[in-house]
């Protein structure tokens, strides 16, 4: 059996929706760094976003390029500007230092928020996202795209002093 371009489409869509299912269902764990215990995206989420959905965006042109048609400049474009919303979108990895939480993303400046600054701690839809309120009017946000969710909640309570407000 021959793959065509639009089997190996459907293919990647079912691989993407497989490993967004999947990344729903595993928890992954915090690791310890130098810089405090942290919790960054699941690595079934990171091989979704780095492998399937750029395999994806490749097989819209897939058929142009077969056929030796020319590819409009907009479609490169469209997918670079595309790659780069996803990447700025991506939930940046949470680490619990010594004396607050930080959050560091690819493409946009670090949040941070010092345990004592803490206002409050807000688990979101039915736990699947936790939500960290500081008094500096920053937010950082835990999502089903983290590792260790209960384990993030656990050690934050433990470390304010504060309960989660469900």
């Amino acid at each position: 059996m021959q793959l065509d371009p639009k089997s190996l489409q459907l293919l990647a869509i079912a691989a993407l929706f497989a490993l967004l299912y999947a990344g729903r269902m595993v928890k992954g764990s915090a690791r310890q760094t130098p810089e405090g215990l942290a919790f960054p995206l699941k690595p079934v989420v990171l091989w979704g976003r780095a492998l399937v959905l750029p395999l994806y965006f490749v097989l819209f042109a897939w058929p142009l390029w077969q056929r030796e048609h020319h590819i409009p400049v907009w479609l490169p474009v469209l997918i670079f500007a595309l790659a780069v919303f996803v990447l700025a979108q991506m939930p940046g990895t949470i680490v619990l230092t010594p004396t607050g939480l930080t959050q560091h993303f690819w493409l946009r400046g670090t949040k941070s928020i010092s345990y004592p600054d803490v206002m409050s701690i807000q688990a979101i839809g039915a736990g699947r996202m936790t939500r960290v309120l500081g008094a500096n009017r920053v937010s950082i946000t835990h999502t089903w795209n983290h590792a260790g969710a209960n384990e993030f909640i656990k050690e934050l309570e433990r470390r304010t002093g504060k309960r989660v407000i469900r």
